[in-house]
């Protein structure tokens, strides 16, 4: 089975004037729009167990994906010299179109709730930057599968260092990620058992942040994340480039 993925996302994010915990609070959406092509080749197995024919296969979709909710984002700066921390809760909702057969589908068809915590220390004198994020995604069950997938952790490091360019900075560093399947897959439509997927990588990233007045700035970073090794998950590369504005 091969897949290629194209997905283009809009995120909004309101700060709260206010604090709660004595941190700053903010709420967030992010919907997606997917464009995504599947290829790959089925044997079907008869009643007795038989195999049939091998057969090619391929679908293509696009249209808006799941959309994500975080009700909160509650974060604490400078707990520690230049160590920022929050906390958030990101729910994914089945927004996006599914259909049972079909290869490809820019929705899951399940909720996900993924609560998740980020360290980051910046350092004010040097500008080396290193960050971690940890989340657990709980899914819920497919309805139209009777598929539930299990709950997962993944955890995203990255260690970059910032310098004045054009007067912003640019960070030159490295993202690495982790994720591994805590519990296995279940229902009736979990037919290869718990089915429990991993993967890790690492690779370059880049960013640039500049002001552009006294409120706002420019946000860009571009980053590579090749797969080093995977079990039980479709390996590949993931390419990202994002652009914000902060007002």
């Amino acid at each position: 089975l091969n897949a290629t993925v194209y997905a283009d996302t809009f995120v909004a994010i309101y700060q709260a004037p206010w604090n709660v915990l004595g941190g700053g609070l903010a709420f967030g959406a992010a919907m997606p729009y997917v464009w995504l092509e599947v290829e790959g080749k089925a044997q079907r197995i008869g009643p007795d167990g038989t195999p049939g024919p091998v057969v090619s296969a391929r679908d293509t979709a696009n249209g808006f994906g799941d959309m994500t909710i975080y009700p909160f984002m509650l974060g604490w700066t400078n707990l520690v010299r230049d160590l920022k921390l929050d906390t958030r809760l990101g729910i994914y909702t089945p927004t996006g179109a599914y259909e049972k057969g079909q290869l490809a589908n820019v929705g899951k068809n399940y909720w996900t709730f993924e609560p998740g915590i980020m360290a980051s220390w910046l350092s004010s004198k040097i500008g080396t930057e290193v960050s971690l994020y940890t989340g657990v995604d709980f899914n819920t069950r497919n309805e139209a599968t009777d598929y539930t997938s299990g709950t997962s952790l993944h955890l995203d490091l990255t260690v970059a260092q910032h310098l004045p360019l054009f007067g912003g900075f640019l960070g030159v560093g490295a993202n690495g990620f982790y994720y591994k399947q805590l519990t296995g897959d279940s229902g009736s439509g979990a037919q290869l058992g718990d089915f429990e997927g991993m993967t890790y990588g690492v690779g370059p990233v880049l960013s640039y942040v500049r002001p552009l007045g006294k409120k706002t700035q420019l946000l860009a970073e571009v980053k590579w994340l090749p797969e080093l090794d995977v079990d039980k998950r479709m390996k590949g590369d993931y390419v990202w480039f994002k652009l914000g504005f902060l007002f």
